[in-house]
Formats: C-alpha cells, sequence, structure tokens
C-alpha cells in the first residue's frame, strides 16, 4: 500500500503532484478504490482527493461506478506511456521482463532512473514472499548509496560522480550515511568491470538489491533495473540472480529498436 505522496522539492506544483500520485496508487494497488480509500492511503483532505477524483473522471483518465462507487484507471490512462516503450523495446514492454525475471526468482524487482542526485524508483513488481523488501514508485534515493544508483553512476564521468557524491553527502542528516568519495570511485571501476551493483545494506541494513543497466537506444533516459529482498535471501541466491537478470536482459538487449 502506499504511505502518502512522497516529499518533493518546493518547485513542483502540489496539484500536479497529487494528481500523479493517484495515477500511482492505483499502478501499486492494481484493483479499484473509493474517494476514502485515495485520500487515507495518500494522507490527502476527503475534499481535496474528491475534487482531483471528480476532474480525472471528467477528464477520461479514471472510471466511476455509480452502484459501486469505485474508482479505477480508464484504458486511456493505460495507453499514455505504450508509446515509449514500443519505441525501445521491439519484442515486448519493458515491464513484461520485470514480470518474468518475478517469476523466475520470486523476488522484488525494481526499475529506476536519475532525478538530479537521486535515484528514483519508476516502476515495482512486488515479491511473492511474505517476507520482502518493500518500495513505492515515487520513492527517492541517494545515487551513490543504492544499487540502481550506483549502475548509473557508472554510466557517468568521474567529475559528475564527484558532485552528485558530495551533494549526497551533504544532504546527509548523518554522518554515518556520508560516502567516502575515494573508496566510491573504486567501486564504480569495479560495477564497470562485473557489470552490475550491490546495495549491501547500505539504505536498508536487512536487505540487499542486485542491480544492472536496461540496454536501450543511446537516446532514451538510462534506466537500471534490480531484484531485492533479504540479505540472507538474495546472498544466498546471488549467483543465480545475476544469472537470469543477464539472460533477460540480453533478450531485451536484441530486441532494441
Amino acid at each position: 500500500m502506499s504511505k502518502g505522496a512522497q516529499p518533493v522539492s518546493p518547485s513542483v506544483v502540489k496539484s500536479a503532484q497529487r494528481v500523479l500520485a493517484i495515477l500511482e496508487y492505483f499502478q501499486e494497488r492494481r484493483r479499484s478504490a473509493t474517494v476514502g480509500d485515495i485520500a487515507g492511503a495518500l494522507r490527502l483532505p476527503q475534499s481535496s482527493a474528491s475534487m482531483l477524483v471528480k476532474s480525472l473522471v471528467a477528464l477520461g483518465y479514471l472510471e466511476y461506478g455509480e452502484k459501486s462507487r469505485l474508482l479505477r484507471p480508464s484504458y486511456r490512462v493505460a495507453l499514455l506511456g505504450n508509446w515509449i516503450q514500443k519505441s525501445f523495446f521491439k519484442h515486448g514492454p519493458l515491464t513484461d521482463t520485470m514480470e518474468a525475471i518475478q517469476q523466475d526468482i520470486g523476488e522484488t524487482v525494481v526499475l529506476g532512473r536519475q532525478n538530479g542526485p537521486l535515484m528514483q524508483y519508476v516502476h515495482i513488481v512486488d515479491a511473492s514472499y511474505a517476507v520482502r523488501l518493500i518500495i513505492h514508485v515515487g520513492t527517492l534515493r541517494p545515487m551513490a548509496r543504492s544499487a540502481l544508483g550506483l549502475m548509473l553512476l557508472a554510466q557517468r564521468p568521474e567529475h559528475q560522480i564527484r558532485a552528485i557524491v558530495r551533494r549526497n553527502n551533504a544532504d546527509a542528516e548523518d554522518g554515518e550515511l556520508r560516502v567516502n568519495e575515494r573508496a566510491l570511485l573504486a567501486e564504480i571501476e569495479e560495477i564497470r568491470r562485473q557489470g552490475f551493483a550491490e546495495s549491501n545494506g547500505r539504505m536498508v541494513s536487512s536487505a540487499t538489491t542486485i542491480a544492472m543497466l536496461v540496454p536501450a537506444d543511446r537516446k532514451a533516459t538510462p534506466l537500471a533495473i534490480g531484484v531485492g529482498g533479504p540479505i540472507e535471501r538474495i546472498s544466498r541466491r546471488r549467483e543465480e540472480i545475476i544469472d537470469v537478470l543477464r539472460r533477460h536482459l540480453a533478450a531485451l538487449a536484441a530486441g532494441v529498436g
């Protein structure tokens, strides 16, 4: 379940952020909901949620059942980003690849992109285990402390990496969360050599994620994909997870437009 809208920059228009949070709520929930459900999950005033929902229904982005009083995204929402995935991947959407990886491994599969000095999760396929890594779409992580962020940093030149690491360190409220710049640059070289990155409890002490770069056209925004879960379980299946990621991403690379 969503636990409220993620903190955003003061430059973001509140109503725009709330509208997108509603759509992401349905992506995460994957079933119909009432206005009250939405307001409670996103911590919105009932009156604000009601106004936003009515606007989305009027615009055709949400459907409303008169008898059930349940809301759900319309087919119009499903089509919004369809052309983007088709333009990148000839053999099916990236989300299909994520679902296939989850079926093979059973753990949480995440997709992320760079957002300034941070990494942001843009799509998540939940694990089938009761004890699992729980992340929400839109969550932001320091680039230098997350597996997906490290994988994306490895695609950048050194001066950009240093700038992002320094920004992450400056934003860290706890000194223990700051990253040693020299050690991280050495780790980036190792990530480039082996083709994957690991968080090893840096963000959540009991969890780890193994991440790789999503193959795509050079003009596309770089994306990283990862498999995450409890450290003990992921560590035990580390080689298997790496093999599954490589196999599915190789198939995806064969279909890049």
